[in-house]
């Protein structure tokens, strides 16, 4: 290697670096919605059914990836990468100083659709940038994703504590510094449009849908099984203890500490993955999320942090074992089958939380985690399906 590529190595791996430090800021902001929810309700006077729905709407623009996506390859990935720290800083902060229930709607479909703009390109980057070393910077970047739901938590709680909820908006400029750097960092850089490929097409996604239905209905029950237990938990698990008469200090610390044992879960489940298969471990996890859900809703203050350590490391921790098990299957068009799935588990994950959040203002916080355990056990006769059958 001449010291020209070397010099070119070492500037490219810390572009890598930035981008992956630029993903923790970006998405410790889209994670202070859980920890300001209880703040939410109780000043806006919310239902319970209202609340879940303000996780449902960040979410949505998720389902116009393809087209982001395609916007992306045309018109410039660097500053679509750049300009989103700062769109999502601006709009998550500004929740606290929003007057009504529908203007925080507007705000939270906007750092939706940053959020999508900066998730969609950024592999796009790496992948130009990292050359022969790809794997490493994609884990370099997932790490700083799982970091910030880590994290953000308590950083918005120890914010209100400070500040208040409507004094957020001094976070806003950490988001923009990292903004003001990528841009600083990538205006060199050159990504030529991609030749648009047109796999997001009803032939595509039908032939897909036939060539892998076997893998789809498992991967539904397990998506039923994560709805009624992780997502349910990342939603209103806050809200729940403070109800339960912790402070929102300690239930934001709480939902970190769900967090970061979902980052150990990834790793001890990959290991196993790697051992006895891909398939018979998602299924140990599924069993064992609404198992370790049951210790939690019967812990007391005193096991209460190694039930959520467990349901970390259970509960929240199979999505890369589905994501492999889908790119295993060597499906004609891999991205449709990724994109299914993401689908699946978007539209699945937010009918059960608006029906927990519903059940919720009928019957009551308590008794709705209650009712989701139950729930959880439903999508488990679905797992013995053979989704590596051809």
């Amino acid at each position: 290697m001449t010291p020209q590529e070397k010099l070119l190595a070492k500037k490219n791996k810390g572009k890598v670096y930035l981008i992956s430090i630029a993903h923790f800021v970006h998405d410790s902001y889209t994670s202070f919605l859980s920890p300001i929810l209880p703040l939410l309700i109780k000043n806006l006077s919310l239902s319970y059914t209202s609340a879940s729905f303000l996780g449902v709407m960040l979410r949505i623009p998720s389902l116009l990836n393809p087209l982001i996506g395609t916007l992306a390859d045309n018109m410039g990935v660097k500053y679509f990468i750049a300009l989103s720290p700062i769109i999502t800083a601006i709009t998550m902060c500004l929740i606290g100083n929003a007057l009504n229930y529908w203007s925080i709607l507007i705000l939270l479909f906007i750092a939706g659709i940053s959020s999508s703009f900066f998730h969609v390109p950024a592999p796009v980057v790496l992948n130009r940038i990292s050359k022969k070393s790809l794997g490493l910077s994609m884990s370099y970047f997932q790490i700083g994703g799982e970091l910030s739901r880590s994290i953000g938590p308590l950083i918005i709680v120890t914010a209100i504590s400070l500040w208040g909820l409507s004094g957020i908006y001094r976070l806003i400029p950490f988001g923009a510094l990292i903004s003001l750097i990528l841009i600083l960092k990538l205006k060199d850089e050159s990504f030529p449009p991609a030749k648009s490929k047109k796999l997001y097409i009803r032939k595509t996604i039908i032939e897909t849908i036939v060539e892998g239905k076997v893998l789809f209905v498992f991967i539904i029950g397990l998506m039923l099984v994560k709805s009624f237990t992780a997502s349910v938990l990342v939603t209103f698990l806050p809200t729940y203890l403070t109800e339960k008469g912790y402070s929102l200090l300690i239930a934001g610390g709480a939902l970190s500490l769900l967090q970061a044992a979902a980052v150990i879960g990834v790793f001890l489940a990959g290991t196993l993955s790697d051992k006895i298969g891909r398939r018979p471990s998602l299924v140990l996890l599924t069993i064992g999320a609404p198992l370790t859900m049951i210790l939690f809703v019967f812990s007391n203050r005193w096991t209460i942090i190694p039930a959520l350590i467990l349901l970390g490391v259970i509960a929240l921790s199979s999505t890369p074992l589905m994501l492999a098990l889908i790119q295993e299957r060597n499906f004609k068009y891999p991205s449709v089958a990724n994109g299914l799935y993401m689908t699946i588990s978007f539209v699945m994950s937010s009918i059960i939380v608006l029906i927990f959040g519903k059940i919720s203002d009928m019957v009551g916080l308590e008794k709705a985690f209650y009712l989701a355990i139950i729930g959880s056990f439903i999508g488990l006769p679905i797992l013995f399906l053979n989704p590596e059958k051809k």
